[in-house]
């Protein structure tokens, strides 16, 4: 009996320790969403905290939804991340924008910007567009591209290489490929 009441006093006493040691109070975040007239909304999230090492982490993110007279959505969601370790000039970027226009017949245009700075200064973009078309008779064409620049920190070394694939009803017509 006495073994039993110190078990549950240790159990008791590390589920009350935990959520202690577990706050962190240098966390915050934060959401706020607005509906619109039409039908879409935009929303923002932030979010940073600190770890015991000295690093911070920030994010945010904002979603923008329009609807047209026809109901058809306009979106764009637009991202950024930062990891700060403790010190100078090692600071990683991460940012994307996303924008999504639907058009008649459900087809649709994406465009995509990715960049992203590692602590060294280098900086690595990808835009990808997809373009996706129905026709009459319900054909679907996707066309494909992703240009990917990648810049090094100093002079004249810049390179890009571009992708380009293109296909109807899922089959591959087109595919092309390009470094310069």
């Amino acid at each position: 009996m006495k073994n039993m009441l110190t078990f549950l006093a240790a159990t008791a006493a590390v589920s009350l320790a935990a959520p202690a040691y577990a706050a962190d109070e240098s966390a915050q975040s934060k959401t706020n969403a607005e509906y619109k007239k039409d039908g879409g909304y935009e929303s923002k999230h932030t979010a940073e905290h600190t770890t015991p090492d000295g690093t911070t982490h920030s994010s945010g993110s904002k979603v923008e939804v329009n609807v047209d007279d026809k109901g058809l959505i306009d979106k764009t969601v637009k991202t950024e991340s930062t990891t700060d370790p403790k010190g100078l000039l090692n600071t990683q970027k991460d940012t994307s924008e996303t924008e999504i226009k639907e058009k008649d017949r459900g087809g649709y245009e994406q465009t995509t910007i990715r960049k992203h700075t590692d602590p060294t200064g280098t900086n690595i973009t990808y835009k990808t567009t997809t373009v996706i078309d129905v026709d009459d008779n319900g054909n679907v064409t996707t066309t494909a591209t992703t240009e990917k620049t990648v810049d090094p920190q100093g002079l004249l070394n810049k390179k890009t290489s571009t992708d380009k694939t293109k296909s109807i009803n899922g089959v591959v017509v087109e595919q092309k490929k390009d470094t310069y």
